[in-house]
């Protein structure tokens, strides 16, 4: 019970990936010299106020320590859990232990504190982040009780902590440790509501765009039956005039010319209606052609970008063979893209995926990416089964699975006539 209530108070089951902000360093550098010149300033102040301060703050150290600690912090949102390790844990005690008075500055303090925080806000490893929070706290409580021990051995016989010291010293870092970690996973969880908020928008804005579309083919196949009723009337009826004039040339040439001026001004309305309704539709056999489908993946690699996840484009062969790509060959290429980079998103650690078409002799798509699976992401792999499905249907091959250095490749080769 307490165990499952831990997981969950870390969201170790939770499928959502906080995705990290765009080049996070540009802000965090500042963050990070600001607090390390304050500790600096500190340090220099409480040397010229106190001459024994020298003794405790050199100004060697207290650099190489103030220094340490705020180029750790300037990577906090990049690496969220290596900071949390080597700042707030690795740093804290070793300096804690060596120079206590520059660990204690309050501005050194903060450094600290934002390790922890930004690993409970960003971590994407949120099991391994638990591990890792874990690890610290036990260190940190194995240190206070050697720090107190070996104090107390080296304090005079009357020197005597009182039961408040103790107290004081549990709540400080309880409330030192306690904060940075449920304010963390605060920001996390608030980031995890904006995220299924705007996933919810786009859920919907993409149901009233395929409302809309399939409005759009409602009417256009009530354009079409009006089409066939139009041209059927207007033919029918242009048969039986022409049957008319026929029987009456050779003794009514009156009736019969009247019966040929008939044909000809149905033939005229029915060109006029046939080129009107024609023009209605005809951007429906555009949509799917092969030209727009490589606009198309250009166009998704552009949407996709963003949110931590760079996605790049190259077209590579003659572009004009993609008019030669049927409907139903451009349709699976898009779709293909499509599902690959949502997996990526969704269950990779990436931050740079790469879209390659290559036309040639064959019709190739690769999508790869330098990430690495998220744990407890495992989709139900009907992607994949859709993908090979796909593939199938036009008689080529796709190569679904990790690439042998890092990251995954989704590679689909379709011949340029289906069945060859």
């Amino acid at each position: 019970m307490i165990a499952q209530r831990v997981s969950d108070f870390f969201g170790t089951d939770d499928d959502y990936v906080r995705a990290r902000p765009d080049r996070p360093w540009r802000t965090d550098w500042v963050i990070a010299l600001v607090l390390s010149v304050i500790s600096m300033s500190v340090v220099m102040y409480l040397r010229d106020v106190n001459a024994d301060a020298h003794e405790f703050l050199p100004i060697g150290w207290s650099l190489v320590a103030i220094t340490t600690a705020g180029l750790l912090i300037t990577f906090r949102r990049a690496f969220p859990i290596a900071v949390l390790l080597l700042a707030s844990g690795v740093h804290y005690i070793v300096f804690g232990i060596t120079l206590p008075a520059v660990v204690s500055v309050a501005s050194m303090q903060i450094l600290y504190f934002l390790g922890i925080y930004t690993a409970m806000a960003y971590a994407r490893r949120r099991h391994t982040l638990m591990l890792s929070i874990i690890a610290v706290l036990f260190a940190m409580v194995v240190w206070l009780v050697v720090a107190d021990s070996y104090a107390r051995s080296v304090q005079p016989d009357d020197f005597k902590p009182t039961l408040w010291f103790y107290i004081g010293t549990a709540v400080m870092n309880l409330g030192f440790f306690g904060g940075a970690i449920w304010l963390g996973r605060q920001a996390w969880l608030q980031a995890k509501v904006n995220h299924e908020l705007a996933e919810s928008q786009r859920i919907v804005r993409e149901q009233g765009e395929r409302l809309a579309a399939q409005a759009v083919v409602a009417e256009r196949l009530r354009i079409a039956r009006d089409l066939h009723d139009s041209v059927a009337h207007h033919i029918s009826l242009i048969g039986v005039q022409t049957g008319a004039a026929r029987r009456a040339m050779a003794t009514k040439p009156d009736v019969a010319a009247q019966a040929m001026q008939e044909v000809e001004a149905m033939s005229r309305d029915a060109v006029a209606e046939l080129r009107g309704m024609l023009g209605s539709l005809r951007d429906v056999a555009e949509d799917g052609s092969g030209s727009r489908t490589i606009d198309a993946l250009a166009s998704l690699a552009e949407e996709t970008s963003g949110n931590g996840l760079v996605v790049g484009y190259q077209l590579v062969g003659d572009p004009t063979l993609a008019a030669a790509m049927t409907p139903m060959q451009a349709s699976h290429l898009l779709r293909i893209a499509q599902e690959a980079l949502a997996n990526v998103r969704r269950h990779s650690t990436a931050s740079e995926a790469r879209m390659v078409v290559r036309l040639g002799e064959s019709i190739e798509l690769e999508i790869t990416d330098n990430g690495r699976a998220v744990p407890h992401t495992t989709g139900t792999g009907l992607g994949h089964v859709g993908i090979r499905e796909r593939v199938a249907a036009l008689g080529g091959t796709a190569e679904i699975g990790p690439r042998s250095t890092r990251g995954y490749r989704v590679r689909v080769t379709l011949p340029r006539k289906a069945g060859e």
